[in-house]
């Protein structure tokens, strides 16, 4: 028998937060801007995270292995994950042998971070909203125009757009954005039809409809949420965490709890009879000599396990280094000419067409999410030729050893 869903959905609306509960044969209740009190007494929350606060890439991956693992390695690649950030994927279809799926970074920094340990369950808001027979959703969130692309009713796309009004620019995006995924063989043609939900005037209503030259159909007001059968768990790592406190937390009181029992249930027998007290205690005398030697060869392999985990930690290799630092060149106009990873100490040197050139390389190097570990000292660069420039910094981690002079 599946576990229950949720109960109640906490998502964001046009101009703030809604907290919406569906009580058994009751038409659904809406709190507008809700207090943090009646969030937290909401039963079985499910928390719709902002859609400005998350990042959707449609991939087709193979369809053996994990495509959670397969997305997290393809978003690397592309050196689009931030720090601390966690990737889930929705499945969206499977064709000639591989998998199309939503793949969807989730980070802790989001408007919605205090209701994190509120919620049981997380999703996206375009999950919650019925596209009916449109391929493309347009609504609000916090005053934000977001828009979405469906297949088959299956969203495979999502975004902010950064813009308040359904101008030139949204727009503009929108269909870019449609070229796109047409190109990835994410959708198979241009939308033909769109849905507006929520509060939009005829001008705007208008404005999509002749910038996207499509059939505005307008829902409004927003409809309550549609509660998907089983949510995307799209759940950030810090309420991962949370999580895995709690049920740490639940597991010890219950193993107390047992222990207790068992304490109780023992002790009750062992005070009526002292011979088979003294039998259970050199019984645990036993017991504890025989695992002696194990835990004394764990305590072993921990230490060595310490001692060699600095040789294998990733930001120890140069290659990976190197990549990230052949990742922040601009093109031709500059070039490596030195790389080296010694103790720490991280050597760079190359040439560039001028010194404009060279100060923003050393910038971007110095910005690089992979290379931030670093603290960095650079020269002054130096004219070397008609056209060239030459250039030296350094960087070192707060394990490097001291040069010695």
């Amino acid at each position: 028998m599946s576990a229950p869903g949720p109960e109640s959905v906490l998502r964001p609306g046009a101009d703030g937060w809604e907290l919406w509960q569906f009580p058994q044969k009751e038409a659904p209740k809406v709190e507008r801007n809700p207090s943090l009190k009646a969030i937290a007494s909401a039963p079985r929350l499910l928390l719709a995270l902002p859609t400005r606060s998350l990042m959707a890439i449609p991939l087709w991956v193979a369809e053996q292995g994990d495509p959670r693992e397969l997305a997290e390695l393809e978003l690397s690649g592309r050196h689009l994950i931030k720090r601390d950030s966690e990737v889930r994927t929705i499945p969206i279809e499977t064709a000639d042998g591989r998998s199309l799926v939503l793949a969807i970074a989730v980070g802790d920094d989001s408007p919605a971070a205090e209701y994190f340990s509120k919620a049981r369950f997380f999703d996206i808001p375009a999950r919650l909203f019925d596209p009916g027979a449109a391929d493309l959703l347009v609504w609000r969130e916090s005053g934000d125009l977001v828009y979405a692309f469906f297949k088959n009713r299956r969203c495979v796309y999502f975004s902010a757009s950064g813009e308040g009004s359904p101008g030139p620019a949204f727009c503009g995006l929108v269909g870019r954005t449609a070229l796109r995924l047409r190109a990835e063989q994410v959708i198979q043609g241009l939308p033909s039809s769109i849905r507006v939900i929520g509060e939009f005037s005829e001008d705007e209503r208008l404005a999509i409809g002749n910038g996207l030259r499509l059939t505005v159909e307008h829902i409004a007001p927003e409809p309550p949420p549609l509660i998907p059968e089983v949510p995307a768990e799209v759940t950030p790592p810090a309420a991962l965490r949370a999580g895995a406190k709690r049920k740490g937390a639940r597991k010890l009181a219950l193993l107390g709890i047992a222990a207790l029992a068992v304490y109780l249930v023992v002790g009750a027998v062992l005070g009526g009879d002292l011979l088979f007290k003294k039998i259970q205690l050199d019984q645990l005398k036993k017991n504890a000599a025989s695992i002696a030697p194990e835990a004394e060869q764990a305590k072993t392999l921990v230490i060595e396990w310490k001692e060699f985990q600095p040789a294998i930690h990733p930001q120890n290799f140069a290659l990976d280094q190197l990549a990230a630092v052949a990742a922040e060149l601009p093109g031709d106009q500059v070039r490596l000419t030195q790389f080296s990873l010694e103790n720490g100490r991280l050597l760079l040197a190359g040439e560039a067409t001028d010194i404009a050139q060279a100060y923003a390389f050393l910038e971007r190097v110095k910005k690089s999410a992979v290379l931030q570990n670093y603290d960095w000292t650079s020269r002054q660069p130096q004219l070397a030729g008609k056209n060239k420039v030459r250039f030296e910094m350094e960087g070192a981690r707060p394990d490097a050893q001291a040069r010695n002079e």
